[in-house]
């Protein structure tokens, strides 16, 4: 039988202790860390891009208007939801506030429109 050192044992019983009964979403642990509340702050940051663009859209006319307020609604969905994923309510996801394929393959094909002369 193989003795244990002291390192290794405080080491095993430190591991025990720390862990849980409860189990929890790699969502959950990353909202608790730092790089989480980062994702945070910068999810803020987006929704104000995306507020921006969309009052630089008012200044424009027809489609590019339309295009600039699109654009500008996709990207503050993805602020929105990157800046909300610590304050999910049950049975919600963070998936659920992202913009959808749907959006970004309509959001691109704007685009493509707009670069037509």
């Amino acid at each position: 039988m193989k003795e244990l050192s002291r390192k290794q044992l405080r080491n095993l019983i430190n591991e025990e202790l720390l862990k849980t009964d409860d189990p929890t979403s790699e969502m959950t642990e990353l909202t608790a860390s730092k790089a989480g509340k980062q994702i945070i702050k910068e999810g803020k940051r987006i929704m104000a891009a995306g507020k921006s663009i969309n009052e630089c859209a008012y200044g424009q006319t027809g489609a590019m208007r339309r295009g600039l307020a699109n654009i500008s609604q996709f990207v503050y969905k993805v602020g929105n939801a990157l800046s909300s994923i610590d304050s999910l309510k049950e049975n919600e996801s963070v998936s659920s506030k992202l913009p959808s394929i749907q959006e970004l393959k309509q959001l691109h094909k704007e685009i493509q429109r707009l670069e037509k002369l």
